[in-house]
């Protein structure tokens, strides 16, 4: 009897212990990508896919976070713990004419308390861009920034122009 009434014991704790801000909701606003847009650079207004594009991280060790897509569209990370971050955007990547031109992307980072069970979510103000490589062929022609303020993932921050 003494042992039911341990274990009728703990688990009414146990149930009870749970709390709705134990567990982050799937609609919680989190750290935003940068959502960066291709465009035709003869006509500027129209969406154009970069065939096989790759995009790599191109700080401490390479990291891989888009291989091999045909898209008009995509969305990376910013480093949430630097105010900068480096990306090698890859044309063409699976043949043996791969184009690369690197990017740094600077910014300035507030981090926002977002509540118990998410933590702190991180916001970019003043996002600038710079072409780092000194290739002799650029397949990124312009590159455009739409929003200084990179907090959410509604609209495109950057219009790359190929």
């Amino acid at each position: 009897m003494n042992n039911k009434l341990i274990l009728l014991l703990v688990l009414i704790l146990s149930l009870n212990g749970c709390t709705r801000d134990d567990i982050c909701a799937e609609g919680t606003p989190t750290t935003p990508l940068l959502i960066i847009t291709f465009k035709d650079i003869t006509n500027p207004l129209v969406a154009k896919s970069v065939d096989d594009l790759t995009v790599e991280t191109d700080y401490d060790s390479s990291v891989t976070v888009l291989s091999g897509a045909q898209t008009d569209s995509i969305a990376i990370p910013l480093q949430s713990g630097s105010d900068n971050t480096r990306y090698r955007f890859i044309r063409d990547a699976e043949t043996n004419s791969e184009i690369i031109d690197v990017y740094s992307f600077s910014y300035q980072r507030s981090d926002i308390y977002v509540n118990r069970a998410c933590g702190f979510k991180t916001t970019y103000e003043n996002l600038t861009a710079e072409e780092d490589d000194d290739g002799p062929v650029d397949w990124i022609l312009n590159l455009d920034i739409l929003k200084t303020t990179v907090e959410d993932e509604i609209e495109a921050h950057i219009t790359i122009f190929h």
